[in-house]
């Protein structure tokens, strides 16, 4: 990215450094009466180190190009840390819901989160008076509430209250909690799935981040500016709305590289309900053994599908950039586009490691290169539609 006006290398690596060192002494500070430790998060696995440095480095993609072009860096930073903070709280909370909690539980700790996101007063529930299992959760969940706090407190801190931004901010995090817990009725338990390809695209899709990922740039950049003016509100709507298409084409990749987990836990993600749509199997196929139904699936060249259907996604982030282009110059649009293919790299590598052939290598790698090299089947090309 160094090639890119506003990404120059030692500015990019300063601020991602920055961000991480901001991040982790800030977990050091977590309240250890109510909360597990760092050292506790570390030690029974909800805290990954690798999460955080992935949520600064990816963080830098869009906030240095959006914000340091015309904004002072230090704005850049601090939203990177809000992103970074967000993306570990939901992989903490992820990890306890899978772990921990029943669907139930798992749906109001998701509406705690929401309100842990984006209400002015939040209180942690304290662990007293339970035994040790149930106090232990409750402390491992405040710890990723807290966590969550510091992206609001982050994104809040020098708005006004009826600020535009926070206002789309926050609705779009209920869109988010929203799929997330739609996502949760993917676990069929072995029956047919709860849920379409259709229904999954318009709906279970919404647990991307996209649009909370640079929302919270542009509550720092409204912040900054002051107010937004026409043009600005027509380039927040393009990125935010190329961001969605960008980080929802992540999520059906994601599903490729989970495939074979996501099977043996009874999910039926993007990957069979596609082929189910397009009579590649049918629902008697869904009942086989899971690791029948997983080479059915490959053999039908389903596998392959879904991987067009997430470039479908894809594709869709870059018409309304081109629309920003044209719109204003105060954010490195070039920057964005190929931070962009640097997610999605990020993103399929998944499915490289886990499938390492010369058809995964080359759609890896395929990233880097022009929009204009994507072949979409008809039959996959359909669904753009409904996205």
């Amino acid at each position: 990215m160094n090639r890119f006006r506003s990404t120059k290398f030692s500015k990019t690596l300063r601020l991602i450094v920055s961000a991480v060192k901001n991040f982790e002494q800030r977990l050091a500070g977590l309240d250890n009466r109510h909360c597990l430790s760092l050292e506790e998060l570390t030690l029974f696995g909800f805290l990954k180190k690798k999460h955080y440095y992935y949520g600064a480095y990816l963080s830098a993609l869009t906030s240095i190009p959006m914000l340091s072009p015309s904004i002072d860096c230090t704005q850049a930073l601090y939203s990177m840390v809000a992103k970074t903070s967000a993306i570990t709280s939901i992989k903490i909370l992820d990890d306890i819901s899978d772990r921990l909690r029943n669907k139930q539980e798992a749906v109001e700790s998701q509406r705690k989160h929401l309100r842990a996101f984006t209400e002015e007063l939040f209180d942690l529930v304290y662990a007293r008076a339970l035994d040790y299992e149930q106090s232990f959760i409750r402390r491992a969940e405040n710890s990723c509430m807290s966590i969550a706090r510091w992206t609001f407190e982050l994104v809040n801190r020098g708005l006004r209250r009826d600020s535009e931004m926070l206002r789309v901010y926050r609705r779009d995090f209920e869109d988010y909690i929203d799929g997330q817990t739609k996502s949760m009725d993917e676990k069929a338990d072995g029956a047919a799935p709860a849920t379409t390809i259709q229904d999954y695209i318009r709906k279970i899709n919404e647990k991307s981040v996209g649009k909370i990922w640079v929302d919270i740039d542009f509550c720092f950049f409204e912040k900054s500016r002051g107010s937004l003016g026409p043009d600005d509100s027509d380039s927040i709507l393009c990125v935010r709305k190329a961001a969605d298409h960008f980080f929802k084409g992540c999520n059906i990749y994601d599903d490729v590289a989970d495939l074979e987990e996501d099977l043996k836990c009874g999910i039926f993600n993007s990957v069979p309900l596609l082929a189910l749509d397009n009579g590649k199997i049918d629902r008697s196929d869904l009942k086989r053994d899971k690791m029948e139904l997983l080479r059915i699936l490959r053999q039908r060249d389903a596998v392959n599908d879904a991987v067009y259907l997430g470039d479908l996604f894809f594709l869709q982030g870059f018409r309304p950039l081109m629309e920003v282009r044209r719109l204003a110059e105060l954010m490195d649009i070039n920057a964005i586009i190929f931070g962009a293919k640097i997610l999605r790299m990020f993103a399929i590598r998944k499915w490289l490691i886990h499938e390492p052939n010369s058809n995964s290598l080359t759609k890896t790698a395929l990233s880097m290169g022009s929009e204009k090299l994507y072949r979409i089947p008809e039959h996959v090309a359909i669904y753009a539609k409904s996205i």
